[in-house]
């Protein structure tokens, strides 16, 4: 089958009759030459390679827009084939070795990258009339630079063939002449250097497509002046002064980098000596070289030797230089290359007149063994504060001043830099905060992705960078273990990663990678591993955790959820508080995303969200987890749906959402009998009827707690029995019978003492203290909940000492004593807002409103 069969690309547009009618014909002429060519050759690889060539031609010539470069790209790709087709016309796949097969591989590499190009910009030049002409004009100097890139991609794919090619031929004619065995060896030195003259004449020739070393203008910086003025003070200390600026990608490294040498006091001292070397474009060494030559003006000499004339070129100046490395990371993390790029940078940094600033991903300066860089070393650059992110944001999009929702956004983007510039252009073309919001919750960092973008306007070209680093792809368990960490929004805690990732056993190697891409960093007590927002939220799209992994790091998570059940009465939970507290956010994530994969054990999921909800009730009353829990059970038919029943209705009832909490109640007492669970279905009418105690309905409750101790009692509870007795004292209390109250308590703290149950003994102390106060005994009251209080401070039980805090000062108030009354208030106050419990919130603002208008009256 000849070439012209080739499929068309899908999505191609006929092209009009006028300027593309010439295009057309010449690529119809290039596709009839090449189905010429093709006739003698009969190797599989090398008609692939000439198939994905056709179909770029194809598409460039249905491309509509950039006509130009289109016209050159089809120029460019029919040589390149014609080359290729002419060096393997009769030959068999057998006469091809192995180094020729390698480069026809990279051929096709760089075709297949050609051809993914093109096919966007061919979608893109499709909408170009579509979007009006601000957003036409960016698609089409866009497209313009991609299409340049796609020619300059396939002269470089033409001059690496061409030198292996023609060093095979002339090995091979070595190998076929057998009176020159003798200096065979000789001649392949020869060879050998031929082909090195060849590479750095073509990297030479390839200048004319580098891009431009014109200093870009002075760039405005939020929240880095102080970073920016003691960089220009480290380069001012002394000549050849050597800094690096670090940092994850995104972090604004170049805008710094540009501030700081555009400062006037640089400017006075280096003059039209500041070179700016864009290092992005510097894919091979000798690109790296020719780079820093074209940005020196280095004039050519015979010696081909471009390192040696930039060394004598700036040796002889005895002008004083700063060169600005930019992105330098490029270069430097050239596979098997580094070592040579370390050379070039450490003859740069030995010139005594040359200044080195670099910027570069990563937290670690390159070539520390061998350049002196200066010191104190900048620190790398991490996220803005927030009010420098508002302020950056608001640069771009000033519409969006006194939104309420905009500082939430910002700390969705963990104020990253280029992630804030990018959104803010998002609100600038008029989405509002409030839509950016939920766009980011379903999109992420595709929301911030352009087509056809790069590292300066892409998110995601940003941080693939990073990841395609060489040290990154080098190391097989970087990958998993950033896709771990993802999966955690508060960070790992460094000395529990064995226990979450046990199939990684390279993770310390790895993290170590992960620490010098930036793509991690430390928190600032070096105890846990933290990623910023935008990273986790493309790595959880592009890269998700598998499926053995995901389960190992839900176990560590639900072996660690049932800690938290001891309660404020177990000697040792404070520790465990501690512990909780710092994995909440994460636990939270794990427990959420496990109850949604269907392909999970959902049952173990819905377990381990009741093991960390009874936790919850203690610390701070939340009911996302177990309200998702109840949904799933519900769904999935779980014998377990009863006690998330019961865990979300203790959780609302905490929450003050008292209605709501009645009709979960009542589902999980009918549930419980209907499996013969008559103690828990008991522990639910206790909870119906301090409902109905809230409600007045005091008699009604109090047959409820009766009821419920008789069946408690019959079952041998005497646990949940005494706490039916501590109910009925609540419901006498609350009704202001407080002779009868106080005999409920004391009865159920005897009841209590004889389980040994510390934490129901206290809680009788306590509602004994606040009792007494009512009843006018004011000095016993304070001592029984002074002594609750210290109890409840040594078992580290915020929610009962914010009790106790509240209760003295009802006793102060009505001993009279004001301004003790309202310091207890306040102190109360400040301890339920954290546990975010509105019902005593409110009560405490009652009271203090109270005592704030008795104190102004007198």
């Amino acid at each position: 089958m000849g070439l012209l069969s080739s499929p068309k690309a899908s999505g191609s547009k006929s092209t009009s009759a006028s300027h593309g009618t010439a295009i057309i014909s010449g690529a119809q002429i290039s596709l009839r030459l090449l189905d010429k060519a093709m006739d003698g050759v009969n190797i599989p690889f090398v008609k692939g390679v000439a198939g994905i060539g056709v179909e770029v031609i194809q598409i460039a010539k249905a491309i509509q827009t950039n006509r130009e470069e289109c016209d050159i790209l089809i120029k460019r790709s029919t040589s390149l084939l014609i080359v290729i087709l002419s060096s393997f016309s009769g030959k068999t796949e057998a006469d091809i070795p192995d180094h020729l097969r390698k480069a026809v591989e990279r051929l096709t590499s760089s075709f297949q990258d050609v051809l993914a190009e093109l096919r966007i910009i061919d979608k893109r030049a499709g909408k170009q009339t579509l979007g009006g002409l601000a957003r036409s004009i960016l698609y089409y100097v866009d497209n313009g630079e991609k299409l340049k890139g796609c020619s300059a991609k396939l002269d470089w794919a033409m001059g690496e063939f061409q030198v292996t090619s023609k060093v095979d031929s002339c090995l091979k004619d070595l190998e076929r002449h057998d009176e020159l065995r003798k200096g065979q060896e000789a001649i392949r030195n020869e060879l050998s250097e031929i082909r090195g003259v060849m590479k750095e004449q073509f990297a030479h020739n390839a200048s004319s497509n580098l891009p431009s070393t014109a200093m870009p203008p002075d760039s405005r910086i939020f929240g880095r002046q102080e970073y920016s003025e003691k960089a220009v003070k480290l380069l001012l200390s002394a000549p050849g002064a050597k800094i690096v600026i670090l940092g994850p990608g995104g972090m604004g490294k170049t805008s710094v980098a540009l501030k700081v040498i555009h400062d006037p006091r640089l400017v006075d001292l280096f003059g039209e000596f500041r070179c700016w070397i864009p290092c992005e474009q510097a894919t091979s060494v000798p690109l790296f070289i020719e780079l820093v030559a074209k940005s020196l003006n280095v004039p050519s000499s015979s010696s081909n030797d471009r390192l040696t004339d930039i060394i004598v070129f700036l040796k002889n100046s005895k002008l004083l230089y700063i060169l600005l490395l930019d992105n330098f990371e490029t270069p430097w993390d050239i596979e098997g290359q580094q070592s040579s790029v370390a050379d070039v940078l450490t003859v740069l940094a030995s010139i005594p007149t040359v200044s080195l600033l670099i910027t570069m991903r990563g937290n670690q300066p390159p070539s520390s063994n061998t350049i002196d860089w200066t010191e104190p070393r900048l620190p790398s650059l991490s996220q803005l504060d927030l009010d420098a992110a508002e302020e950056a944001f608001l640069k771009i999009s000033p519409s969006a001043k006194g939104d309420q929702e905009l500082r939430t956004l910002l700390q969705k983007l963990d104020c990253m830099p280029l992630a804030i510039t990018l959104m803010a252009k998002l609100s600038e073309a008029g989405e509002t905060i409030l839509e950016l919001l939920e766009q980011w919750k379903t999109e992420r960092t595709r929301l911030l992705d352009r087509p056809g973008g790069d590292r300066r306007n892409s998110i995601e070209v940003s941080i693939k960078l990073s990841l395609d680093s060489h040290p990154v792809k080098g190391t097989p368990d970087a990958i998993q273990l950033l896709s771990v960490l993802a999966m955690l929004p508060a960070g790992a805690a460094l000395i529990r990663l064995p226990e979450m990732c046990p199939s990684i056993t390279g993770w310390k190697a790895a993290l170590r990678v992960l620490r010098g891409a930036a793509l991690v960093y430390d928190s600032a007590d070096k105890s846990r591993i933290q990623m910023l927002s935008p990273i986790q939220s493309y790595i959880l799209l592009h890269h998700p955790l598998k499926q053995d992994s995901l389960k190992d790091l839900r176990a560590s998570y639900y072996k660690l959820a049932p800690k938290g059940k001891t309660g404020t009465g177990h000697p040792e939970f404070r520790e465990i508080a501690k512990q909780l507290a710092k994995e909440e956010t994460n636990m939270e994530a794990i427990l959420i995303n496990a109850l949604h994969d269907a392909n999970g054990d959902r049952e173990e999921a819905i377990q381990a969200s009741l093991d960390y909800s009874d936790y919850l009730c203690y610390r701070q009353p939340r009911a996302e987890v177990i309200a998702e829990a109840e949904r799933v059970a519900r769904t999935i038919g779980s014998d377990r749906l009863p006690d998330c029943l019961l865990y979300h209705a203790s959780i609302l009832r905490r929450q003050g959402k008292a209605d709501a909490a009645e009709s979960l109640f009542e589902g999980a007492r009918e549930e419980y009998t209907k499996l013969g669970d008559h103690a828990f279905a008991a522990s639910c009418q206790r909870e119906l009827g301090s409902i109905l105690v809230a409600r007045k309905q005091y008699e009604s409750a109090r047959e409820m707690f009766r009821d419920a101790r008789d069946t408690l009692l019959k079952l041998s509870d005497a646990d949940d029995a005494a706490w039916c007795l501590w109910d009925t004292g609540q419901s006498f209390y609350v009704q202001g019978e407080y002779p009868s109250a106080c005999t409920a308590y004391e009865q159920a703290r005897v009841e209590f003492d004889d389980i040994g149950n510390r934490p129901g003994s206290l809680r009788c102390l306590m509602l004994l203290g606040a009792t007494l106060g009512c009843q006018g005994d004011y000095d016993q009251a304070q001592s029984y909940l002074e002594e609750a209080r210290l109890a409840y401070i040594e078992l580290d039980d915020p929610y009962n000492i914010a009790c106790c805090l509240c209760y003295l000062g009802d006793v102060h108030r009505f001993a009279g004593n004001y301004s003790l009354a309202r310091t207890r208030y306040d102190d109360a106050l400040t301890m339920f807002m954290d546990l975010q419990d509105a019902v005593w919130i409110a009560t405490c603002k009652k009271f203090i409103n109270e005592v704030d208008l008795v104190m102004a009256a007198h």
